[in-house]
């Protein structure tokens, strides 16, 4: 882990849970669109399908990937079997499919194991028909038995006969030869190893048998305190036969549950074949982040900093705002007043005569310039100045406020929002804050 943190950067230990958290979804997203995977059909000839029924396992390497679907007999009376292999799975030339029995128990108990074949090789097209060398399948112990002639069999059953009279209530004797000689054949078995592996050794073995033989011929004595040591030897190995015992009933279980544990792991291994096939484009585009985060951890490592300081200045600062806070709030109230009473009209009756002030400014060399029909925002604004307007504004006589013609304009002289551009706007007052309070007009 410290060859790592020094290789990606002092945050290496946040680069590695981001990644892990990216890869963690793209593998979730994954095997949720993993159960939509398909497969592909196909046929195999057979010269004997006696114990397959559609339903039965289609396995590769004891791992299923797929089931039988059908079997029936072709125009040429041969059994031909069809089933469904997993699209990730994929056959190529020289692919074989081989019918396995599950177990002597039973009727219908085997399946159909696949090989891929030469993957340097094409793909087999779908539907393809695999026969001859391509097929085989077990061979059925009455067929066994029925190639042995009746002497044979006449012999056999002697046999068998003779064994079960001669092994019979045997049992206890067998447990105590075994138990006894356990050890022996272990030792035997390792020095006949050693000795197999070294030619020399062996050699020179025999070259010096006779010498041994001699030896202990010569000292009958010793070979006499040999033989007390092999009994005391056995004794003490018999004395532990309930130890023993006791280990071999434990150990049944434990390999019960080995077995299970090895099943559970066939039947997950297509997942996680899957699930690392599924992540390899994952790690690919995130190869590229990896190699950027570092620098972006390390630039991002001194704003953490100082928004730390923040963090542990920021209670002890703002309490220093508590006396700014008590002298505001006096004036706060009368900036409520002001606001309520004077700025929030100002700004309403601005807000709904902003085309016509935006005019104004934009229009200001006109309306500063000549009259026109109707008049303009100067000769407007200058109230009782209007009785020097032009003719042609007098013309009209007097108008209202909302009215788009020349003529001398009513007190207070403020025409509606869009009078100018014929489209007045009676009702702008309903769009105030206060939901159409009055406005108050000059006399």
């Amino acid at each position: 882990m410290s060859v790592l943190t020094n290789r990606i950067g002092p945050y290496g230990a946040r680069v590695v849970v981001v990644s892990a958290l990216v890869i963690f979804a793209f593998a979730l997203v994954w095997a949720l669109t993993s159960a939509s995977r398909g497969s592909y059909e196909m046929k195999a000839e057979f010269d004997d399908v006696r114990g397959l029924i559609p339903g039965g396992e289609v396995r590769a390497g004891a791992v299923p990937v797929g089931e039988v679907t059908s079997v029936e007999l072709s125009e040429d009376d041969v059994p031909v079997v069809t089933f469904t292999v997993k699209d990730d799975f994929k056959l190529h030339e020289g692919a074989t499919a081989d019918i396995r029995l599950g177990s002597n128990v039973g009727a219908v108990n085997r399946a159909i194991e696949l090989t891929e074949g030469d993957v340097s090789k094409p793909e087999i097209v779908e539907g393809t028909t695999l026969t001859g060398d391509d097929t085989d399948q077990p061979v059925n112990f009455d067929l066994a038995v029925q190639t042995l002639d009746p002497s044979t069999r006449a012999d056999v059953k002697a046999m068998l006969t003779g064994l079960d009279k001669a092994i019979k209530g045997r049992g206890p004797d067998f447990d105590r030869t075994l138990d006894f000689s356990a050890e022996a054949v272990t030792e035997a078995g390792l020095l006949l190893k050693q000795v197999n592996e070294d030619g020399a050794a062996l050699r020179t073995l025999i070259s010096e048998g006779q010498r041994v033989v001699s030896a202990l011929a010569s000292s009958p004595e010793d070979l006499g305190d040999v033989a007390d040591q092999t009994a005391l030897l056995l004794q003490t190995t018999g004395n532990r036969q309930a130890e023993l015992a006791e280990s071999a009933r434990a150990l049944g279980p434990a390999i019960a549950g080995g077995r299970r544990l090895l099943d559970r792991l066939s039947v997950a291994t297509p997942n996680v074949r899957e699930f690392v096939r599924g992540l390899r484009p994952a790690v690919t585009e995130l190869t590229p982040l990896v190699r950027l985060l570092p620098e972006a951890t390390d630039a991002t490592g001194p704003f953490l900093e100082e928004t730390r300081k923040l963090v542990d200045r920021g209670p002890s600062d703002l309490r220093k705002f508590d006396e700014v806070i008590d002298a505001a709030l006096p004036v706060t109230d009368l900036l409520l007043d002001v606001s309520d009473r004077g700025l929030l009209p100002l700004g309403q009756e601005i807000r709904v005569y902003a085309p016509e002030i935006i005019a104004a400014f934009q229009n200001f060399g006109a309306a500063t310039g000549s009259y026109d029909r109707v008049g303009h925002v100067l000769s407007v604004a200058s109230g009782n100045g209007q009785e020097g307007l032009p003719p042609s504004t007098q013309a009209g006589g007097t108008i209202g406020a909302d009215e788009c013609t020349p003529g001398r304009l009513e007190l207070p002289f403020v025409r509606l929002p869009g009078a100018l551009g014929c489209d007045p706007w009676r009702d702008f007052e309903d769009s105030f804050i206060d939901a159409g309070g009055s406005r108050v007009r000059n006399p």
